[in-house]
Formats: C-alpha cells, structure tokens, sequence
C-alpha cells in the first residue's frame, strides 16, 4: 500500500497575539511542520547605548564586595550593577 502524503498543518496567523500566546504555540508545535509556510526577513538587532564607568575600591571595599556577590552567587560586576540600579530607581521621582 503506498505512502499517502499528510496534508501540510496551516499556519495560523499570529497578529494580535500576546508574546504568551505565541510561547504556548510553539512550545507545542513543531516548526518544522510549517517549514514549507516560511519566509525570509531582514532583521536588526539594535544594542541601548552604553556607557563606561570606572570606579576604584580600595582593597577592604573590594574584598567586602567579592564576600558579598559570593554569597549571592554572582559575579561583583552584577552585584554593583544591581546596585546601582536599586538606588537609581529609589532616587528616581
């Protein structure tokens, strides 16, 4: 008996979807079943500007620091990332 062919599933048209809905679909499906449904796309990617901040500890405040993001499980640079972000916000009006 031969093979008969599966109708390909439809793509459903996702416009209007919340980023959770869109989730649940594909954390269900399986892309490859719409494969032949794609298309190409042009995609940037832009990064927030940034900027460089250099701060100089002395060596209690260092070692305080690295104690402290031991602890925490994180690496210093995100434990003073943190930080800085928490007062920001707290100051903010």
């Amino acid at each position: 008996m031969p093979k008969m062919k599966r109708k390909p599933k439809e793509l459903p048209d996702m416009i209007g979807w919340s980023d959770q809905q869109i989730h649940e679909f594909w954390k269900h499906h399986d892309s490859a079943e719409y494969w032949d449904q794609t298309k190409p796309v042009s995609v940037t990617a832009a990064r927030r500007k940034s900027h460089v901040v250099t701060v100089r500890l002395d060596e209690r405040d260092a070692t305080a620091l690295e104690s402290i993001a031991r602890q925490l499980d994180v690496d210093p640079i995100t434990l003073i990332y943190r930080w800085i972000k928490e007062k920001l916000q707290a100051a903010a009006p």
